[in-house]
């Protein structure tokens, strides 16, 4: 008997200890969740405690002072370029390449008057606008340079290295060419009207290109989308879909998203373009200040707000194609918008805020002094000033 009564006696304080143990558990798990929802309403509510957790905690607030930076008189400057994790400065017949701390780890001789560039990951393609001659510049070392057929007016590079240039000058209104990763020419596409846009899809199999047709009162946009295995035995005849515009509809760009979908941005509408249909996405509207589709496999669109709920003038929305949205309360005067791959970048006067995809801030870049120009890629950003370039790794 009394065996049996110590027995039960264990069995009930191992019982009661387990349930000490779990309800312990259970207690700290809940007092945690209380302190991660307080923490985060207080983060969206206080705008002090954010910056406190921002700058000290995630340290996502950068001061002026605490980054490095390019000493150069960029008045005087014809490019600059980010792309991937390094800044591309081009002046005076040489172009200088730099990484995140500032420091130059290339110099390539070339002569340009008029540099334009396209970037993705990696590359980085250059034209001389207005000139003949193109080059491909892949991490920090120069891979090809040559001389096209008539001017270059525009340039694009894909992830792969493949490069797509319309040029002018010819006995057609455009050319657009289109060279492999080693700058050797695939195709030539002529056109009977001038090239405003071209883009290259991620899998290089679409082309895109944006002309305009000027014969008319009116000009009126035309958008092909040809295939590039089709136009490297008869380029006149491998065009896969064509949209055309209305009358007096302003193209503002192209960017192939999501593989095979051609995203263009007109200035009252964006429009998603495939090989089976064309389906518009996105109408401007009275509240409608800034649109851009530069974003990788998604479009930005910035709204005035007309309700006084928010202390903000504006509200910026992240659209992935299919309806979704995610949207960041912009705080202060918003002076201009600048996209790049997953990064979007709000000038702010003397702060710039880098938002992702996802709504979510990245970096916040606080300026002693008003801000002449920014230029980005997903994991590097260039801030330019007078007489500086101050260097952001994202």
């Amino acid at each position: 008997m009394k065996k049996y009564s110590l027995e039960k006696y264990k069995e009930e304080k191992e019982k009661k200890q387990k349930n000490n143990k779990r309800m312990t558990k259970i207690t700290i798990i809940t007092i945690i969740a209380i302190i991660v929802l307080i923490i985060s309403a207080l983060y969206i509510a206080n705008k002090e405690f954010r910056t406190t957790i921002d700058r000290y905690i995630l340290r996502k607030e950068i001061l002026e002072e605490d980054t490095n930076s390019i000493i150069i008189d960029t008045e005087n400057l014809s490019l600059v370029h980010a792309y991937n994790n390094k800044i591309a400065i081009y002046t005076e017949g040489n172009l200088n390449i730099y990484n995140s701390d500032a420091k130059e780890i290339s110099n390539i001789e070339i002569t340009l008057s008029k540099p334009i560039a396209s970037s993705t990951n990696n590359y980085l393609a250059i034209g001389d606008l207005s000139s003949q001659k193109i080059c491909l510049v892949k991490s920090n070392n120069l891979i090809w340079q040559k001389d096209i057929e008539g001017t270059v007016s525009k340039i694009c590079v894909n992830k792969n290295g493949y490069v797509a240039v319309s040029a002018v000058g010819t006995t057609y209104k455009s050319i657009v060419m289109l060279y492999n990763p080693e700058g050797e020419l695939l195709f030539t596409k002529y056109l009977s009207n001038y090239v405003m846009a071209v883009d290259l899809s991620d899998n290089n199999k679409l082309l895109g290109i944006a002309e305009i047709d000027n014969s008319g009162i009116t000009p009126i946009t035309k958008i092909e989308m040809i295939s590039t295995e089709l136009a490297r035995t008869n380029s006149e005849n491998a065009t896969l879909t064509t949209y055309t515009a209305e009358t007096g509809e302003m193209l503002t760009g192209i960017k192939f998203q999501h593989k095979n979908n051609l995203i263009c941005s007109f200035d009252n509408y964006v429009i998603k373009i495939t090989e089976e249909k064309n389906e518009k996405i996105y109408e401007v509207n009275d509240l409608t200040a800034y649109v851009d589709i530069n974003c990788k496999d998604c479009f930005m669109h910035v709204d005035k707000e007309s309700s006084s709920v928010f202390k903000s003038d504006y509200k910026l929305k992240i659209n992935n194609g299919s309806g979704k949205e995610n949207s960041y309360i912009i705080e202060g005067s918003l002076q201009s918008v600048t996209t790049k791959g997953k990064i979007i970048a709000l000038n702010l006067g003397k702060k710039i805020e880098f938002i992702n995809k996802n709504g979510r801030l990245i970096k916040r870049f606080i300026s002693n002094e008003e801000i002449n120009g920014i230029v980005t890629s997903d994991k590097i950003s260039a801030i330019i000033y007078k007489d500086k370039i101050n260097i952001i790794n994202l």
